[in-house]
C-alpha cells in the first residue's frame, strides 16, 4: 500500500528559484537590491555565485577541493561542475560543499536582511570547516583537509 503517490523526480535547481519568483509579483513591495554587497538584482544566481560574498567564499572552497581558481556565473555551470567525474574530488564531496557553502551564503543574506549582522568570509567558510569530525564522511573529509 502506497502512503502518497510519488511524483516524478524533479531536479533540485528547479525549487532555488523563489527568489526570481517573488521580484515578479508586482503587488509584493520588496527591495530587490541585494543585501549583502547593496550592488546588484538581488537573484538566485547573483546570491549564490556572482555576489562578491559569494564569490570569496567559492574562492577558499574551490582551493581547498584542489581546483585551480574557477567562478561559477550561471546555476548551470556549477551544476556541472558538481556532476563532473574527476580522481581526486569524488562528486559527492563536491555536493556536500555545495550544499554547505549554499546554506551558508542564504544564512548571511538572511543576517544581513533580519538582524544587521555581517559575518566576514573566512568566519563563514570556518562554519563549513567546523563539520569536519563527523564520522559520516570521515573519509571526504580527508580529501577536504588534503588541500588546506
Amino acid at each position: 500500500m502506497k502512503i502518497r503517490p510519488r511524483e516524478q523526480k524533479k531536479e533540485w535547481a528547479e525549487k532555488v528559484c523563489l527568489i526570481d519568483f517573488l521580484h515578479d509579483l508586482d503587488w509584493l513591495q520588496i527591495d530587490t537590491c541585494c543585501c549583502v554587497c547593496n550592488n546588484y538584482h538581488e537573484t538566485r544566481d547573483h546570491i549564490f555565485l556572482r555576489c562578491t560574498y559569494a564569490e570569496q567564499i567559492w574562492r577558499i572552497v574551490i582551493r581547498r577541493l584542489g581546483y585551480r581558481p574557477i567562478l561559477f556565473h550561471t546555476w548551470e555551470a556549477l551544476l556541472t561542475w558538481i556532476g563532473l567525474k574527476v580522481s581526486h574530488c569524488p562528486s559527492t564531496l563536491r555536493k556536500v560543499t555545495a550544499q554547505a557553502v549554499i546554506y551558508r551564503l542564504w544564512r548571511e543574506r538572511n543576517n544581513r536582511l533580519h538582524n544587521g549582522t555581517q559575518i566576514p568570509p573566512e568566519v563563514s567558510f570556518q562554519g563549513i570547516l567546523a563539520r569536519k569530525h563527523r564520522r559520516t564522511f570521515k573519509n571526504l573529509m580527508n580529501i577536504w583537509l588534503t588541500y588546506e
